[in-house]
């Protein structure tokens, strides 16, 4: 029988997260081969499987971290620059010469949001595929359809499995919802698949008469969740061994922001706005998903927990990578390809370039005794920097790159 019923159906995740269920259903059976039947270690390895293919995209994202720290300072001056105009003139000067830096080093803002873009569904349609594995795992669908079926025969209703569960999910008021337009067998699974110790408990005394099917399921249920002495349909508790997940995933988190902040840019500016709250945010989170782990099976924080621990030796990679990496030399290579995009679009570079070394050579960024690497491009660009000026009487097209250049190479523009 297919479980594609219950798998997540959203437009844009419920497809990311059916292509990540073959991804853990394919991983199940082959850790099965082996005799390996253990949703524990199948959700850790799942999970850096998962991150390690989207390594590329964080590696991108990093190089963008470290070329807006050489950036920053005259986007900073900038916005100092127009603090207080609000005025629809002054706001689209502060936008092109904005767009003016990141010209004149060959850098899209676009390019440190993409990566984001598209980690941040695939990461959400994980969470869905890790909350609900016997809606994308054939062999674990299979541990609960014959008591399934049972169950529906005697009279039971889905929304009366789903009271002897305390945590009440969001998979579970789905198939509450669903199992009201219809019978399918599959939202009686996708309760029976949230059951914890308890619930198990709970049903054998509710129906005697499947006494039998009853624990043969639940024994099948518990070797499938148990790790390392923990059942991972269960939420932890204070007084158990079980609160160690909750503590270890904060540890790890803290851990994880430490050393990815290690390579990050450090804004200079303490009355960043930006800043202040990106630091809240990190002093935060981690005591977030240390409550929340409370509130949520242990296979929850298992995967918080390994992605956690895979973001750490990560984050150590990429900073070694980048600590050999010459960013002048990424510079240049992103300068060379933006002009190639802009000689493609019949658009002359040295135009831009001028405008973008003209509207940044004034800007005063804090220089240590070596100089920093803005420095050296400021430097380096000024040097061969000319004057553009509109010719006599010439007109540009409206809305054009052109004309913009114009603009802001235009001293009758400036206030």
């Amino acid at each position: 029988m297919s479980v594609i019923l219950t798998t997540y159906q959203g437009a844009i995740l419920g497809p990311i997260a059916r292509l990540l269920g073959i991804i853990l259903e394919t991983l199940y059976k082959i850790l099965s081969h082996i005799g390996i039947e253990n949703t524990g270690i199948c959700i850790i390895i799942f999970t850096f499987l998962v991150n390690a293919l989207m390594l590329p995209m964080q590696i991108k994202q990093q190089k963008f971290s470290k070329m807006s720290a050489i950036m920053n300072p005259e986007l900073m001056a900038i916005q100092k620059k127009y603090q207080g105009k609000t005025d629809q003139a002054s706001q689209q000067k502060m936008s092109l010469e904005t767009q003016a830096v990141y010209q004149k080093y060959g850098v899209s803002p676009a390019s440190g949001c993409l990566p984001m873009l598209i980690t941040f569904p695939i990461l959400l349609a994980l969470y869905r595929v890790i909350y609900n594995i016997p809606a994308y795992v054939q062999p674990v669908y299979d541990i609960y359809e014959a008591l399934a079926d049972k169950l529906q025969a005697a009279g039971a209703t889905v929304e009366q499995l789903s009271k002897m569960v305390s945590t009440q999910t969001y998979v579970i008021n789905d198939a509450v919802r669903a199992a009201k337009e219809s019978d399918s067998l599959t939202y009686f699974i996708d309760v029976l698949g949230q059951f914890n110790t308890t619930a198990w408990g709970s049903l054998a005394d509710k129906y005697p008469q499947l006494q039998s099917i009853i624990s043969e399921v639940t024994s099948k249920a518990n070797h499938i969740n148990s790790f390392l002495g923990l059942n991972i349909a269960n939420t932890p508790k204070f007084l158990s061994v079980s609160v160690l997940i909750p503590i270890i995933s904060v540890i790890t988190q803290i851990a994880s922001m430490k050393i990815s902040m290690a390579g990050a840019p450090q804004s200079d500016n303490d009355n960043n706005p930006a800043a202040a709250s990106m630091k809240m945010m990190n002093n935060v989170m981690p005591i977030m998903s240390g409550v929340m782990c409370f509130m949520f099976p242990i296979g929850v924080g298992l995967y918080w927990i390994a992605g956690n621990i895979f973001r750490i030796f990560q984050s150590l990679g990429i900073n070694i990578y980048f600590s050999k990496m010459d960013m002048e030399a990424e510079m240049a290579k992103n300068v060379e390809k933006n002009n190639k995009k802009l000689e493609k679009l019949g658009i002359d570079p040295n135009t831009m370039k001028e405008v973008a070394n003209k509207r940044t050579s004034n800007i005063n960024v804090n220089r240590n005794s070596n100089g920093t690497m803005a420095d050296k491009v400021n430097a380096a660009n000024s040097k061969n920097s000319v004057n553009y000026k509109r010719k006599n009487g010439g007109k540009y097209k409206e809305g054009s790159i052109a004309a913009y250049a114009n603009m802001l190479s235009n001293d009758d523009y400036d206030k």
